[in-house]
């Protein structure tokens, strides 16, 4: 549970949705307008241009991925407390400091990256490996999906927090000029929340005592074991780079995330784009249901994303993790496919659910496929090396989304901003989907085992 909280105090990531609207569609009189244009002179945040807006949510992502495997390698020889104290404080302060600079892109950037995005990272490195080890092996999938879900679920406070005090206008104490100014103080409260939070949680993650025997499950003598369930060996970050296997992990996380990551840096938007809203195109009778849904949008996709999550890891334990791959490749490939002609809110709001879902499922069952490949005692390290790959996507989705965005309008078609973006994730969900069939369980020589597992002959590497 106290993993769980970790992960939830500190989804600002997944939040972003409505801080790149405050950027982008704040007036300078402190109030949100939805119809302003991108580049117009009445914006409060004029300086971020549209690629801009895509940057802290990229590389605060891959930062936060790619410093996992230096925290996971610290958590494994220290244990998860200190590691994760560390992280939440470095997220709380950063988003504070973050606070202090929107009106500087770069500057905003560098310190989202840094600081918070590390300190996300810190965090999200800790929690599965420490409660996969109070746990049996057949529970894998279950304890990822549960812990990471966690994840998925912060921004279901943060985003209605910040919709609180971003839309409606409800916080206005201020030490800035303009007493309206509320997205420096929503930046602020945030930071403090994720500490009163954070803190408590960290404390409270542990590895399991010194001769812990994990409880064994009841098991049917006349059933074979299931491959997911067996004990396997520990293998250290050094021989498990090695392997194509580990390489075609990270690439399935760069290139079949980047379209749920896509999705949910621009939820928001995507809203106003596909309704008509943002022209003002939209049928009468869908204008009040696409302005209610704009202010649910990240409440939605946090729940749609750790729901898929958790339900992504059970699944894998019972049908297997390829099969599951299988399955959330092929609803996403056709998914957005179709998204382009997603036109009414209700439409927009089930399509942006059931991404987020298939995107939340592979988030469990990849760390799941980490430990039945390369067991446990390294695993922090091994899965930071993989997980950046997930960072990479945070990168990839939404500068293809930005890049769509202004071919739409080089072509004037606004109602088309995100076109070329679904059809460049189909392709890369399909690169995806080639290695995800492809992938199997690698074999090890004895002196790459870093535990007391002898392999079997069907594990040893000739």
């Amino acid at each position: 549970m106290a993993g769980i909280i970790s992960n939830f105090s500190v989804g600002i990531l997944y939040t972003w949705s409505n801080l790149k609207d405050a950027l982008q569609y704040t007036a300078k009189n402190g109030f949100q307008d939805n119809t302003l244009a991108i580049d117009s002179a009445d914006r409060m945040y004029s300086a971020w241009g549209q690629s801009d807006l895509a940057l802290p949510y990229g590389i605060g992502g891959f930062t936060s991925a790619f410093i996992v495997v230096f925290a996971g390698a610290w958590q494994d020889k220290i244990g998860p407390t200190k590691v994760i104290l560390i992280g939440v404080l470095m997220t709380g302060v950063g988003a504070i400091l973050c606070s202090f600079l929107t009106n500087h892109p770069y500057l905003f950037t560098f310190v989202f990256a840094m600081v918070v995005g590390n300190g996300i990272g810190f965090v999200y490195a800790c929690p599965r490996a420490a409660a996969m080890k109070w746990f049996h092996p057949s529970k894998k999938g279950m304890i990822n999906g549960l812990v990471v879900a966690g994840f998925g679920l912060g921004a279901l406070w943060l985003g209605p927090l910040e919709t609180l005090f971003l839309k409606q206008q409800a916080f206005m104490w201020t030490i800035d000029s303009f007493p309206h100014l509320s997205l420096e103080n929503t930046l602020r409260v945030l930071g403090c929340a994720i500490l009163a939070m954070g803190i408590p949680a960290a404390l409270n993650v542990v590895n399991p005592p010194a001769g812990y025997e994990v409880p064994e499950p009841e098991v049917n003598p006349n059933k074979p074991v299931k491959e997911n369930a067996k004990k396997t060996a520990s293998i250290g970050t050094a021989a498990m780079v090695k392997t194509w296997q580990a390489w075609a992990l990270f690439s399935i996380y760069a290139l079949y995330c980047s379209a749920g990551a896509m999705v949910i840096s621009n939820s928001s938007d995507i809203m106003r784009v596909q309704s008509g809203l943002k022209a003002g195109t939209i049928a009468a009778e869908y204008a009040e249901t696409a302005t209610a849904l704009l202010g649910v949008m990240v409440p939605v996709t946090s729940i749609s994303n750790a729901t898929g999550r958790a339900l992504g890891g059970m699944i894998s334990d019972i049908i297997g993790r390829k099969n599951v791959y299988y399955v959330i490749h092929t609803i996403q490939a056709i998914n957005m496919f179709f998204f382009h002609t997603y036109d009414t809110p209700v439409k927009i709001i089930l399509g942006t659910i059931l991404t987020c879902v298939v995107y939340g499922s592979v988030m469990s069952t990849t760390p799941s496929l980490v430990a039945d490949y390369f067991g446990l005692k390294a695993y922090g390290a091994n899965y930071g090396v993989v997980y950046t790959g997930w960072g990479l996507s945070l990168v990839i989705g939404p500068q293809i989304a930005a890049y769509s965005n202004r071919l739409a309008e080089a072509n004037n078609a606004p109602g088309e901003a995100y076109f070329f973006a679904y059809h460049a994730a189909i392709v890369l969900i399909a690169i995806s989907f080639v290695l995800a069939f492809l992938v199997k369980k690698p074999k090890f020589r004895q002196e790459d085992v870093i535990d007391d597992y002898i392999l079997g002959p069907d594990e040893l590497k000739n």
